[in-house]
C-alpha cells in the first residue's frame, strides 16, 4: 500500500480522536458537579491514550511495505475528512455554555465519527507493531460507560437515551465489518490480507532487532476424505475446532491464519530453531490426540526459520516458501509429521519426538 495514503489515514484518525480528547476536556471544565465532572474527564483521557496510538502508529517504518487492506483507499480518507470537518466545527462551537443534553448530542456525534470502520481495521493491523494493546480493548467498556451516563442523567430526554443505544449497535456493526476486512469468517483466525499485514510488520521488526523468525505450514491429512465421508458441515466443525487447538499451542506474539481450504499458516516472531520445532510438535501431538466428533485427525506440517535480512518483505516470502516445501515433503512422508526445511535442500523429519535427516527429499515412510 502506498505509504503516503495509509500516513494520511492514520494521521485523520488521530486528528478526530485530538478533537474529541480537547471537546471532552472543555465539558469537564464546564460541568462542575459530580458525575459529570469526572466522567468527562474520563472521557478525554481515554482519547489522550487513542491519540497515543496513532502516534505510535504514525512512527512505524515499514509502511509502504505493508499490503493494501482497503480496497479504495481515497474514498476512506474522503470519508476521513469530511468527520474531521465536522468534529473541528464541533470544536469551534464549544467555547459557549451547554446544557447537559447539548453536550451529550455533540459527544454523540464525535463517538458516532470515532466508529468509522477504518479505526476497526487499523487497530487489528497495527495493534502487534505497537504495544499489542489498542484501543479495541477497552471501547466497549467506553460506550457502556456513555450510555450508562446518559441513563443517570435525569435531563437527558428518551430520544437522546435512544441515541446512546444505537452507538453500542453500531459499535458491533462496524466491527463486525473491519472483523471481514482481515479475517476469516468461519475460524475466526486471520485471513491472507490480515496475515500479511501484521506479518510484514513483524519481519520488519524482527530485522530491526537481528532476531529470527519462524514459519509454520499446516496441512489437515485426508481432510477431503472427512467431507465426502461425513459432510461439509462436519469439515466446518472441524476447521473451528483445528483452528482453536492451533491457537492453544501458541504464545499470544505469535499469528495464526487460515491460509485456504484446509491449509493453516503460522509465524513465530523471536523464536530459534529448536523453539519452532517444539512448537510444530506440539501443535501435531495436540491434533493427533483429539476427537472432533468422534473424527480422528492428524496434520502434516512445515517449517523454515532464520533471520531476516535486508528486504524483509521478500524475506518473508520466501520463507513460506520454504515452509511449504517442507510441508509438500511431510504430506509425502507418510503425513502426521514435521519437516524442517534448512540448509538450502537439507530436510529433517520428525515424527514422535525421532529426527531423520536427510539430504534433498527424504523417502516415503
Amino acid at each position: 500500500m502506498k505509504e503516503d495514503l495509509l500516513l494520511r489515514i492514520i494521521r485523520l484518525c488521530r486528528h478526530l480522536d485530538e478533537t474529541s480528547q480537547d471537546v471532552y476536556l472543555k465539558f469537564h471544565r464546564q460541568f462542575k458537579e459530580e458525575p459529570l465532572h469526572s466522567f468527562w474527564l474520563h472521557m478525554s483521557i481515554e482519547e489522550s491514550e487513542h491519540v497515543k496510538f496513532w502516534q505510535r502508529a504514525e512512527q512505524i517504518e515499514e509502511l509502504s511495505c505493508l499490503p493494501n487492506f482497503f480496497d479504495d483507499a481515497e474514498q476512506v480518507i474522503r470519508e476521513l475528512e469530511h468527520a474531521t470537518l465536522r468534529t473541528k466545527e464541533l470544536l469551534r462551537g464549544c467555547d459557549k455554555e451547554f446544557t447537559v443534553a447539548e453536550a451529550f448530542l455533540i459527544a454523540y456525534r464525535l463517538e458516532f465519527y470515532l466508529l468509522h470502520s477504518t479505526f476497526n481495521v487499523l487497530f487489528q493491523i497495527f495493534g502487534p507493531a505497537t504495544d499489542g494493546l489498542t484501543p479495541e480493548d477497552n471501547y466497549e467498556a467506553h460506550i457502556a460507560v456513555f450510555i450508562t451516563m446518559l441513563s443517570s442523567c435525569g435531563s437527558v430526554t428518551p430520544e437522546l437515551e435512544l441515541l446512546g443505544e444505537t452507538l453500542q449497535r453500531l459499535w458491533n456493526e462496524n466491527r463486525k465489518l473491519a472483523l471481514s476486512a482481515t479475517s476469516d469468517y468461519l475460524t475466526g483466525l486471520l485471513n491472507r490480507r490480515g496475515f500479511f499485514a501484521v506479518a510484514t510488520q513483524l519481519a520488519c521488526l524482527a530485522q530491526r532487532n537481528g532476531s529470527s523468525v519462524g514459519i509454520l505450514m499446516l496441512d489437515i491429512d485426508h481432510f477431503k476424505a472427512i467431507n465426502d465421508r461425513y459432510g461439509h458441515k462436519a469439515g466446518d466443525r472441524v476447521l473451528r475446532e483445528i483452528a482453536g487447538l492451533v491457537k492453544k499451542s501458541l504464545r499470544t506474539s505469535d499469528l495464526v491464519c487460515r491460509f485456504g481450504g484446509e491449509e493453516f499458516i503460522v509465524f513465530l516472531p523471536a523464536t530459534t530453531p529448536t523453539m519452532t520445532a517444539e512448537v510444530a510438535q506440539r501443535i501435531r501431538q495436540a491434533i493427533e490426540s483429539a476427537i472432533i466428533n468422534g473424527i480422528s485427525l492428524t496434520i502434516s506440517i512445515g517449517t523454515a526459520e532464520g533471520t531476516v535480512g535486508s528486504a524483509p518483505r521478500d524475506q518473508l516470502q520466501n520463507f513460506i516458501k520454504h515452509a511449504d516445501a517442507a510441508l509438500y515433503q511431510a504430506k509425502n512422508s507418510g503425513r502426521n509429521c514435521v519437516v524442517d526445511f534448512a540448509g538450502g535442500q537439507t530436510f529433517s523429519l520428525r515424527r514422535n519426538q525421532e529426527t531423520i535427516a536427510s539430504a534433498g527429499c527424504a523417502p516415503a515412510i
